[in-house]
């Protein structure tokens, strides 16, 4: 390939990757988790927004990183949803670039290629590039880790301490960035120690990590999450962990907008909406066993030409390890996992995806179609993702929590008798969308309000209003949902219910 040819490509999938990672950018309203960043990079200063952080008993505690950024992110350049936004963007296209050079040093120019257009459309990452939360600078952070640590496997190796320290201080930010990494990074050392078995070349490289992360090592050993894994406030799970394992390969894969809408999989005839999507997942299932299957081969073939093998075998123990470990984390921090709880997984997957048909590992027949048949199904699986993309992009179904329209809702029915409040969601949404004035009463609230039943005590904390807006966010995780409007019924009239995505509103007038 001619170097002005290989270098226009190279261009225009940087192109392609930010075009996907603005397109629409600010077109639908900040959701749930969003409010959480908003809320921890609300304050008016650094210290502050950290003492908050730290003070948590969620999650949120131990990934303080993306939260200080943000902070400097919206005083340099605003809160309008494309500002809190475009911080994830850039860092997306950011790992693009990082992929891209990562494997032109371990790989050369047509993987380098192949791999970075896999991840400039990757589904997963573009949805994460489009949200104010921290897993697109957690995937940027592990891709410069995978980067720098790419001198210590690539065959024409550099005897320099400069990229050990780069690798250790980049570590130690992706450990300051979330515990997740922590995870990353040890899977990165047990596959270094598996493949390589070089404990001088271990020691080199894997003290000036353990050094610099070592005060965020102490800080999370001495959490009390450490004692009791089940103490931090997070999602549990509420399925059998093969569910959550299956979610998770096809999040990273394909996205969570391809197939069904995850809203309806949370209805009771869940089992028939992923049935009316049986093409897709059929697509899914023969790509994926293509590519997994020629993937096994190569790996296990033996090869006159085994420059790019102890490589290909790193990266595999990596994706292998990583998502053990995910696996094992899962298990006894008792969380939902989720495709983003293990978002480091996408990083080797379109890393080792072109060794499938790529670097002359197949046999030299001309009669051996299947590394063209490989070559294609990783079409699909591009195609795939663009087709997710624009699902996500255009299609209502798969909205995110709708809460620009609901305060848009309420500030058109606004009036003095009427109250609104907020049972279950974010209240900081409602008022970054100009209505400040709903009150918040979540569950452990309104068990400490007077009253025999619902209806009592939103009467109570409304004043007796004549009219109230009840707002609740993702209801189906809400527990009262199923007596809730049995008990608002002893004092109120159900007038009327607005919904949207993941959002809904209900107003109640008083009985006379």
């Amino acid at each position: 390939m001619k170097q002005s040819k290989y270098y226009f490509i190279a261009f225009i999938i940087l192109i392609i990757s930010i075009f996907l990672r603005f397109f629409t950018l600010q077109n639908q309203s900040l959701w749930f988790d969003e409010g959480w960043s908003l809320a921890l990079s609300n304050n008016t200063t650094v210290q502050e927004n950290l003492s908050e952080i730290l003070g948590l008993e969620n999650g949120d505690k131990y990934q303080p990183l993306y939260y200080l950024v943000l902070f400097y992110w919206r005083s340099a350049f605003g809160n309008s949803e494309f500002a809190l936004r475009s911080l994830s963007a850039l860092l997306g296209v950011g790992s693009v670039i990082a992929i891209f050079f990562t494997c032109l040093r371990i790989y050369g120019k047509k993987h380098a290629l192949w791999s970075s257009t896999l991840l400039a459309v990757s589904s997963f990452s573009v949805f994460y590039s489009q949200d104010a939360r921290p897993y697109a600078l957690l995937i940027f952070i592990a891709s410069l880790q995978i980067y720098f640590f790419s001198y210590a496997i690539n065959v024409y190796k550099r005897n320099t301490i400069i990229f050990p320290l780069l690798f250790g201080i980049f570590t130690a930010i992706g450990a300051f960035g979330s515990i997740l990494i922590i995870i990353f990074s040890s899977s990165l050392f047990l596959s270094h120690a598996i493949v390589y078995k070089n404990f001088k070349q271990l020691l080199k490289w894997w003290i000036p990590p353990i050094i610099f992360s070592s005060p965020m090592l102490w800080f999370y050993l001495s959490s009390p999450a450490a004692s009791d894994p089940t103490a931090t406030v997070v999602t549990r799970t509420g399925l059998p962990i093969i569910q959550n394992m299956i979610f998770v390969i096809y999040g990273i894969l394909v996205g969570t907008s391809y197939g069904p809408p995850l809203e309806k999989l949370r209805e009771q005839e869940k089992f028939n909406v992923i049935l009316s999507y049986w093409f897709h997942l059929l697509i899914f299932i023969i790509v994926i066993a293509v590519i997994f299957i020629a993937l096994l081969t190569s790996l296990l073939r033996h090869r006159k030409r085994k420059i790019y093998q102890p490589t290909d075998y790193f990266f595999t123990s990596l994706l292998v390890v990583s998502f053990l470990l995910a696996f094992l984390f899962a298990l006894v921090t008792k969380i939902n996992w989720l495709p983003r709880h293990s978002f480091y997984l996408c990083l080797p997957v379109v890393i080792l995806i072109p060794s499938a048909f790529l670097h002359n590992y197949q046999r030299q027949n001309k009669l051996d179609i299947f590394p063209q048949v490989t070559k294609l199904a990783t079409v699909f699986l591009l195609s795939m993702n663009v087709y997710s993309n624009f699902q996500y992009y255009l299609n209502p179904a798969y909205a995110k929590d709708d809460y620009r329209s609901a305060a848009r809702y309420l500030l058109q029915h606004r009036n003095e008798s009427a109250k609104s409040v907020l049972l279950l969601g974010q209240p900081i949404l409602l008022k970054y969308y100009g209505y400040p004035s709903t009150i918040y009463a979540p569950e452990r609230i309104l068990k400490t309000v007077d009253g025999k039943n619902m209806a009592e005590k939103i009467s109570r904390i409304t004043q007796n209003s004549d009219t109230v807006f009840i707002i609740i966010n993702r209801e189906y995780s809400w527990q009262p949902r199923g007596v809730f409007k049995k008990e608002m019924s002893s004092l109120y009239n159900l007038e009327d219910q607005s919904d949207w995505a993941y959002m809904k509103i209900y107003r109640f007038t008083r009985k006379k």
